[in-house]
Protein backbone atom coordinates (compact mmCIF):
# COMPACT_ATOMS: atom_id res chain seq x y z
CA UNK A 1 0.00 0.00 0.00
CA UNK A 2 2.86 2.21 1.05
CA UNK A 3 4.61 1.35 -2.91
CA UNK A 4 1.08 2.49 -4.30
CA UNK A 5 1.06 5.86 -2.88
CA UNK A 6 4.47 6.69 -3.20
CA UNK A 7 3.91 6.18 -7.05
CA UNK A 8 0.99 8.18 -7.05
CA UNK A 9 2.74 10.94 -5.37
CA UNK A 10 5.72 10.44 -7.50
CA UNK A 11 3.32 10.40 -10.78
CA UNK A 12 1.51 13.30 -9.39
CA UNK A 13 5.17 15.19 -8.63
CA UNK A 14 6.06 14.20 -12.33
CA UNK A 15 3.01 15.79 -13.96
CA UNK A 16 3.51 19.16 -12.28
CA UNK A 17 7.04 19.67 -12.65
CA UNK A 18 6.19 18.56 -17.13
CA UNK A 19 3.44 20.69 -16.73
CA UNK A 20 5.32 23.44 -15.70
CA UNK A 21 8.61 23.18 -18.18
CA UNK A 22 6.96 25.24 -21.64
CA UNK A 23 3.74 24.99 -21.09
CA UNK A 24 1.34 27.87 -21.56
CA UNK A 25 0.83 30.60 -18.98
CA UNK A 26 -2.11 31.14 -17.37
CA UNK A 27 -4.91 34.14 -18.86
CA UNK A 28 -4.24 36.61 -15.75
CA UNK A 29 -1.07 37.03 -16.70
CA UNK A 30 -0.49 40.81 -18.12
CA UNK A 31 2.98 42.55 -18.39
CA UNK A 32 3.81 45.13 -15.97
CA UNK A 33 4.88 48.41 -16.39
CA UNK A 34 8.12 48.36 -13.98
CA UNK A 35 10.73 49.88 -15.24
CA UNK A 36 14.48 48.40 -16.09
CA UNK A 37 17.55 50.29 -16.92
CA UNK A 38 18.40 49.38 -20.61
CA UNK A 39 22.10 48.15 -20.57
CA UNK A 40 22.80 51.11 -23.64
CA UNK A 41 21.41 54.02 -21.10
CA UNK A 42 18.05 54.84 -20.09
CA UNK A 43 15.23 52.65 -18.65
CA UNK A 44 12.53 51.30 -19.99
CA UNK A 45 9.15 48.78 -19.12
CA UNK A 46 8.21 45.94 -20.89
CA UNK A 47 5.07 48.00 -21.84
CA UNK A 48 6.72 50.47 -23.54
CA UNK A 49 7.09 47.76 -26.44
CA UNK A 50 3.56 46.51 -27.19
CA UNK A 51 3.01 48.51 -30.49
CA UNK A 52 3.84 45.17 -31.62
CA UNK A 53 4.08 41.10 -30.35
CA UNK A 54 7.21 40.95 -27.78
CA UNK A 55 9.57 38.00 -26.85
CA UNK A 56 10.85 38.65 -23.70
CA UNK A 57 13.59 36.54 -22.74
CA UNK A 58 14.89 36.49 -19.29
CA UNK A 59 18.39 35.10 -19.03
CA UNK A 60 21.43 35.34 -16.38
CA UNK A 61 25.28 35.42 -17.03
CA UNK A 62 25.38 32.29 -14.72
CA UNK A 63 22.92 30.04 -17.12
CA UNK A 64 24.44 28.18 -19.79
CA UNK A 65 21.35 27.83 -21.41
CA UNK A 66 20.13 31.13 -21.43
CA UNK A 67 24.18 31.71 -22.95
CA UNK A 68 23.11 29.06 -25.71
CA UNK A 69 19.92 29.74 -26.68
CA UNK A 70 20.44 34.21 -27.38
CA UNK A 71 22.36 33.68 -31.18
CA UNK A 72 19.16 32.02 -31.94
CA UNK A 73 16.95 34.98 -30.27
CA UNK A 74 19.29 37.70 -31.87
CA UNK A 75 18.67 35.65 -35.26
CA UNK A 76 15.48 35.66 -35.43
CA UNK A 77 15.13 39.12 -33.98
CA UNK A 78 16.71 40.12 -36.98
CA UNK A 79 14.17 38.43 -39.14
CA UNK A 80 11.69 39.27 -37.24
CA UNK A 81 11.19 43.18 -37.43
CA UNK A 82 7.45 42.90 -36.81
CA UNK A 83 7.82 41.71 -33.50
CA UNK A 84 9.57 43.40 -30.61
CA UNK A 85 12.37 40.89 -29.15
CA UNK A 86 13.38 42.14 -24.73
CA UNK A 87 15.51 40.72 -22.87
CA UNK A 88 16.48 41.04 -19.36
CA UNK A 89 18.94 39.74 -17.16
CA UNK A 90 17.34 38.18 -14.57
CA UNK A 91 18.55 38.73 -10.56
CA UNK A 92 22.17 39.79 -12.20
CA UNK A 93 24.34 42.63 -12.43
CA UNK A 94 24.72 45.15 -15.49
CA UNK A 95 28.49 44.53 -15.84
CA UNK A 96 27.71 40.86 -16.14
CA UNK A 97 25.06 41.20 -18.26
CA UNK A 98 26.50 43.76 -20.46
CA UNK A 99 29.69 41.02 -21.00
CA UNK A 100 27.06 38.18 -22.15
CA UNK A 101 25.24 40.32 -24.32
CA UNK A 102 28.44 41.33 -26.22
CA UNK A 103 29.88 37.86 -26.25
CA UNK A 104 26.57 36.59 -27.68
CA UNK A 105 26.46 39.09 -30.02
CA UNK A 106 23.13 40.42 -28.92
CA UNK A 107 21.62 43.97 -30.59
CA UNK A 108 18.21 43.77 -29.27
CA UNK A 109 17.28 45.72 -26.12
CA UNK A 110 18.43 44.47 -23.57
CA UNK A 111 17.73 45.34 -19.62
CA UNK A 112 18.56 43.94 -16.17
CA UNK A 113 15.99 42.83 -13.28
CA UNK A 114 18.44 42.89 -10.55
CA UNK A 115 15.97 42.51 -7.72
CA UNK A 116 13.75 40.24 -9.97
CA UNK A 117 10.92 42.49 -9.54
CA UNK A 118 9.76 41.90 -13.33
CA UNK A 119 10.36 38.37 -13.11
CA UNK A 120 8.31 37.51 -10.35
CA UNK A 121 5.20 39.83 -11.35
CA UNK A 122 5.68 37.10 -14.26
CA UNK A 123 5.66 34.23 -11.78
CA UNK A 124 8.46 32.97 -13.86
CA UNK A 125 10.33 29.58 -11.92
CA UNK A 126 13.52 28.92 -13.92
CA UNK A 127 16.34 30.13 -16.22
CA UNK A 128 15.98 30.33 -18.99
CA UNK A 129 12.38 31.99 -19.37
CA UNK A 130 10.81 33.18 -22.71
CA UNK A 131 7.14 34.54 -22.47
CA UNK A 132 5.66 35.05 -25.92
CA UNK A 133 3.26 38.40 -25.25
CA UNK A 134 0.62 39.62 -27.57
CA UNK A 135 0.49 43.34 -28.26
CA UNK A 136 -2.04 43.99 -25.69
CA UNK A 137 0.19 42.95 -23.00
CA UNK A 138 -1.42 39.11 -22.70
CA UNK A 139 1.14 36.43 -21.86
CA UNK A 140 0.55 34.05 -24.96
CA UNK A 141 3.13 31.24 -24.05
CA UNK A 142 5.41 31.13 -21.83
CA UNK A 143 8.44 28.72 -22.01
CA UNK A 144 10.99 27.98 -19.72
CA UNK A 145 14.72 26.02 -20.94
CA UNK A 146 16.56 26.37 -23.86
CA UNK A 147 15.38 27.05 -27.10
CA UNK A 148 16.30 26.55 -30.71
CA UNK A 149 16.04 29.40 -33.48
CA UNK A 150 13.24 26.49 -35.48
CA UNK A 151 11.06 26.76 -31.86
CA UNK A 152 11.21 30.68 -31.48
CA UNK A 153 10.00 30.86 -35.12
CA UNK A 154 7.51 27.95 -34.16
CA UNK A 155 6.11 29.99 -31.11
CA UNK A 156 6.01 33.56 -32.84
CA UNK A 157 3.95 31.74 -35.74
CA UNK A 158 1.41 29.67 -33.29
CA UNK A 159 0.99 32.20 -30.69
CA UNK A 160 1.72 35.60 -32.34
CA UNK A 161 0.84 35.74 -35.43
CA UNK A 162 -2.77 36.49 -36.85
Amino acid sequence: MAGRCRRAALAVLIAVVAGSCGSGAGDDVQATEIEFELLDGGTAAVGDYFNRPVVLNFFASWCTPCITEMPALESISQQRPDVAFVGLAYNDTPTRAREIVADTGVSYATGVDPDSAIGNAYGILGMPTTLFIAPDGEVVYQHTGGLTADQITEHINAHLTP
